[in-house]
Formats: structure tokens, C-alpha cells, sequence
């Protein structure tokens, strides 16, 4: 899925930025499955534009600026939507998430997934506190299981087998140009990533697959105005600084859209019962 930064708010390169309830046993099927990544339907729908051109980055230094940046987030808000991939059991997924507490990450939203191959999707709603799933209507929740051995929510912000670490392993990254996705200024990158290395985030696209093109439209803003290296890998992400916007990872005729938002923007899970 480096280091902790202050991000910097001026652009580097003259731009600024920014139903029902599922039995337990149902959702446990589902989950042991289901991709450790989470968007609403609005989130996939990507808005792209051309913005205007200008002088473009090295691609391997946008992308290592980007893996720090990632690296030391603890909140975000993390959409996935698979298109003509029949082989895995999910459509679309939103949630928030969060690494916090280290070890026992957290997270609330939705999901739209198929409980056989050949089945239609179905819609549920989970969240994942003290390491337990919950699977439910988003007003009662059955209790499903351990959410480690069905589903990690902190493996999105995992340092090692996260985002972070998906950006830093993206091969021959080239900056191709300038975009707006979602409202958002970005660089857009494209590059390879082994199959092995985006599989904890989304499970079984890795497949059998070898390397797998992706591209990345990484947030147009500047880099920390100091080294990097000089600053304590432990502090938490602000929420700025050249985050990862969106990313697309192609499958034979299909796709993968992960779109990422409120990044560092905290958010509370309610533990059923309470």
C-alpha cells in the first residue's frame, strides 16, 4: 500500500486544489469475498475534463510524493466499482474507513455484491468496530464475525499492503497530462502494477493476471516544502497534499474504478447495541 509531511497548499505547477437487512450467515459469505476497499454509486461516476496544459512532472517523483502523502493517512473515504469483471463478487462498495485505532481498524458504509456467480446483486449495509462485522439495514445489525478473518478495514490504510504501497509500486509511471476528476485538480499517470500488489485491495483481480496497467490522477498540489525524510513518520496525514484521487486497474475488457475523498477527514463508528 514514507514518511509523515506538512503539505503545501500552493500547486507546484500553478494550480491549487481539493435494502435490506442481510442475515448474518448471508453477509459472512459475502465478506470472507468481498473486497478490503470501499464508494457510493455518486463516487464512481467520474467527471474528467481537460485542464489546462503546462509544464508536467516526472512521473516516478509525483508518484513517490503521492505514497508518502498516503502513507500517513488515517481517515478516508474510499469508493469501488467493478465494470465487466465477472469473476469478482462485488459491484460497488462505499465506506469510510480508518486505521484508528492501530490494529483494530474501523469503518461504516455500503456494499452491492452477489451471493452466488450467477445471482443478482444485492444491496447491504456493514460496519466494522472492535474488530467485529456487522452486517444490517444501516438502523439493526447482525452480528456476522471476526472482521479480521472476513473483513480488515485497515488493510486500505495499511502502510505496507495498502494504497500507499500500491502507489509506490506502480511501474515506469509517465505523466501523460492534466485533468479534473470529481472536481478535483489532478496529474494524470499511467504505469503497471503487479497483480500480487493490488490484490489486498482488491481480492482476486490478481489472479492469475501477471501485471495489470493502471493509471492514477494524483491531486495537483505541491509537494512539502521540506524533506520529506526529515519529518516524523508518525504524524497523521492533514488531508492535503498530492493525494491519490482516483485509480483504474484494467482486467482484460473489464475494469476496477477506486476513487478516494475526505482524506484526514475523521468520522465515528457506533458500536451496534450502544
Amino acid at each position: 500500500m514514507i514518511d509523515s509531511m506538512t503539505r503545501g497548499r500552493g500547486s507546484r505547477f500553478g494550480r491549487t486544489s481539493r435494502k435490506g437487512l442481510v442475515p448474518a450467515l448471508m453477509a459472512a459469505s459475502v465478506f470472507a469475498a468481498l473486497v478490503t476497499g470501499c464508494s457510493s454509486n455518486d463516487d464512481s461516476t467520474t467527471t474528467s475534463s481537460p485542464a489546462p496544459t503546462g509544464a508536467l512532472p516526472d512521473g516516478a517523483q509525483i508518484v513517490q510524493e503521492s505514497s508518502r502523502t498516503t502513507q500517513t493517512l488515517q481517515y478516508v473515504h474510499m469508493g469501488l466499482a467493478v465494470k465487466n469483471i465477472p469473476s469478482l463478487p462485488v459491484e460497488t462498495v462505499s465506506a469510510d474507513v480508518t486505521n484508528q485505532p492501530q490494529g483494530a481498524g474501523q469503518a461504516k458504509g455500503d456494499a452491492k455484491v452477489r451471493l452466488k456467480p450467477d445471482a443478482d446483486f444485492t444491496q447491504t449495509k456493514f460496519l466494522v468496530v472492535d474488530k467485529t462485522l456487522y452486517a444490517g439495514d444501516g438502523s439493526t445489525y447482525s452480528k456476522v464475525g471476526d472482521a479480521v478473518q472476513i473483513y480488515d478495514p485497515g488493510v486500505i490504510l495499511d502502510k505496507d499492503k495498502g494504497i500507499a504501497n500500491v502507489i509506490a509500486n506502480v511501474q515506469n509511471p509517465k505523466v501523460e497530462s492534466r485533468e479534473k476528476v470529481n472536481g478535483v485538480d489532478t496529474v494524470k499517470v499511467t504505469g503497471t502494477i503487479e497483480g500480487t500488489v493490488i490484490d489486498p485491495i482488491v481480492p482476486k483481480i490478481g489472479e492469475k493476471a501477471g501485471t495489470l496497467p493502471i493509471t492514477l490522477w494524483i491531486q495537483d498540489v505541491a509537494p512539502p516544502s521540506g524533506s520529506a525524510t526529515t519529518l516524523p513518520s508518525t504524524a497523521a496525514s492533514p488531508g492535503t497534499g498530492p493525494n491519490l484521487v482516483q485509480a483504474v486497474i484494467t482486467k482484460d475488457s473489464g475494469n476496477v474504478t477506486v476513487t478516494l475523498s475526505d482524506w484526514g477527514k475523521k468520522f465515528e463508528v457506533v458500536k451496534p447495541g450502544n
